[in-house]
């Protein structure tokens, strides 16, 4: 089977770890030109297949939770037009076309001495996340009437819950045919069924979680647990044929410099208070005694450059510490590579935490030391920005470590432009080449999940226990990617002290908060809730794989605390509950009616509002 993996890679991985929802068919559409007939397929194929396209099918889905959690950074600003058609176009694909034909074909060859039982059990198990995934997605979806393409050609959708009963039925087999196999081969656990079962007993705690049996969620056991059950696809680093590397790689560590925009909020949130940086001392910068921030934000993200326009930049000059440039009374904006610098603040962002500052513009245009992403929502073009603006760093996607120093010391290099030179731009094979992984479930989504479940009952110290646990899960795992990058300062390494810092802030902050807070006049949280911190800390360990981020928005309705959109409400649209169909499905199969709006609800959605819009 390993010869027939390297041969597949050859030929399909490219084009499936680059999957971005820009691919569609027809559901009736099942025999593909790319499909194996039964009389010729090979099982092992047919599972390598299966495995790719499910990969395929998570990147695809993760876009909507990290785009609407602010994970990522959102380009377009109406709702409707970002969350139309092509939510699940590619998901669907991979199901109807790909998985699903290619699961029969196996049931076909399997026979009745069950030969191929580990085959069909991560199938089947791999096939029902994607079948949730997507009734998640955009509801009501064919079911019933697509598995008889015969009688029924044009096949109707069937209700949402009764498609996520079927999934759960699916999980069921799965399990049944793992403990039939013993083991066998695969990309993700090596062919270790007793993880594979852990996935599909997963599989059922998120089910129950998202359907609020929240007990029921706390009670399941033999989970992904540690970070050995972790569920991920590991890259490697070669460029061309095939090209191997994680897909963040290969847009942002390029001759031409970075691609992909990061997100403002989530860099903001985790570079820690302003407030706390600007009250940094000579004394402390040379204890090395800095502000509590997020461990992770040099393992995810990669500075090029020291000060973003129209922001600024810490420096230790003459005995001091400054923010530079407007202690020194200087205007960094550069209406070139950021045209918001020179631009007024959208009126509702005024007076909220995303407006303007007394450091200068506001996370809305620019980030603080160097963080250089986008707002959700912004639509505006391309500057030439591509060895400024910050990329994806060593964690998930084998990128470089930021090694820059957040303290520039202006009396050492003599020069601010020496300072700038100094953070190094991205280029093709820094780094670790892109051999990072893509996260699908993690131990930590686990913790996090349970701190949900258990907050949603009221047991906030079991909440505060699993979040707590989620948070060190996470960290830990981010910081072994401290070894990928050869070039890697480690004196900027987070020390142990640094983690138990930061953990031990957001704990005390989750312990001291309301349940749930009042909103200001402008909308935002006055104080933050512990459905807040869950969120806040929830995201974060969700980069790189953040399929769950928007079930957890229409759950909970938090965090709170998110950005607001550049337009407004009424500009934007309201806070998409589904997406919509396939346009390729629509025009192909006419017992399909496209909805007009984003507004439908999925059939676990209570319909609890989503403040950050």
């Amino acid at each position: 089977m390993k010869r027939i993996f390297k041969y597949l890679m050859m030929m399909v991985i490219a084009s499936a770890t680059m999957f971005y929802s820009c691919e569609t068919m027809e559901l009736e559409d099942l025999a593909s030109p790319n499909s194996l007939s039964p009389d010729l397929a090979d099982a092992d194929l047919l599972l390598n297949r299966i495995q790719l396209s499910f990969l395929s099918s998570m990147q695809d889905m993760q876009y909507n939770g990290a785009a609407l959690g602010r994970i990522s950074y959102m380009g377009g600003r109406v709702y409707y037009n970002n969350f139309g058609a092509y939510t699940v176009s590619g998901s669907w694909y991979q199901l109807y076309a790909a998985m699903l034909p290619d699961i029969a074909a196996i049931e076909g060859l399997n026979g009745e001495d069950n030969l191929l039982a580990f085959h069909l059990g991560i199938s089947k198990a791999m096939a029902a996340h994607v079948m949730m995934g997507i009734v998640d997605s955009v509801g009501d979806i064919p079911w019933a009437e697509a598995n008889n393409p015969s009688e029924y050609p044009s096949p109707g959708v069937s209700d949402d819950a009764d498609v996520y009963a079927a999934a759960l039925a699916m999980l069921d087999e799965a399990q049944g045919y793992l403990n039939a196999a013993g083991g066998g081969n695969d990309f993700y656990y090596g062919g270790d069924a007793s993880k594979w079962t852990k996935y599909v007993n997963t599989l059922k705690m998120r089910a129950m979680l998202t359907t609020g049996n929240y007990a029921g969620a706390l009670a399941v056991t033999n989970v992904i647990e540690t970070a050995a059950d972790d569920l991920q696809f590991n890259y490697g680093s070669q460029e061309l044929q095939p090209d191997t590397r994680h897909p963040w790689y290969g847009s942002d560590y390029q001759t031409t410099g970075a691609n992909r925009y990061q997100s403002s909020w989530l860099m903001d949130l985790m570079n820690g208070e302003t407030d706390d940086w600007y009250a940094t001392t000579v004394a402390d910068w040379t204890a090395g005694n800095f502000p509590v921030n997020d461990p992770r934000r040099r393992y995810y993200f990669y500075r090029q450059t020291t000060m973003t326009p129209g922001n600024q930049q810490m420096i230790k000059a003459f005995g001091a510490v400054y923010m530079y440039p407007y202690d020194w009374g200087g205007d960094s904006s550069n209406g070139e590579t950021l045209q918001c610098s020179l631009q007024d603040q959208p009126f509702h962002l005024e007076f909220t935490p995303d407006g303007n500052n007394t450091y200068g513009n506001g996370r809305w245009c620019s980030g603080f030391i160097g963080y250089w992403g986008r707002h959700h929502g912004n639509d505006e073009g391309t500057p030439p920005d591509g060895f400024t603006r910050t990329a994806t760093g060593v964690y998930p996607s084998a990128g470089s470590f930021d090694n820059l120093d957040d303290i520039g010391d202006y009396d050492t290099v003599g020069s601010l432009g020496g300072l700038n030179a100094l953070a190094g731009q991205v280029w093709q094979g820094n780094g670790g080449g892109g051999a990072g992984i893509w996260p699908i479930i993690l131990s930590s989504y686990v913790k996090f999940m349970k701190a949900e479940a258990a907050l949603a009952t009221g047991d906030a110290a079991s909440a505060g226990m699993y979040m707590e646990a989620g948070m060190n899960e996470s960290i830990t795992k981010v910081m072994g990617f401290s070894s990928v990058d050869a070039e890697a300062d480690s004196s900027k390494f987070p020390t142990s002290g640094d983690v138990a810092a930061f953990v031990a802030d957001q704990m005390a902050q989750f312990g001291a908060a309301p349940t749930t807070s009042t909103l200001d006049g402008l909308g935002w949280p006055v104080a933050k809730s512990k459905w807040d911190l869950l969120g806040e800390q929830y995201f974060v360990a969700m980069y790189g794989g953040a399929n769950d981020a928007w079930n957890f928005m229409r759950r909970t309705g938090y965090p709170s605390t998110l950005s607001r959109g550049l337009m407004d409400e009424v500009e934007s649209g309201p806070f998409p509950r589904t997406g919509t169909y396939p346009t390729s499905e629509i025009s192909a199969n006419p017992s399909i009616l496209q909805r007009q709006d984003n507004n439908t609800l999925v059939f676990w959605d209570s319909g609890t509002t989503v403040i950050s819009n």
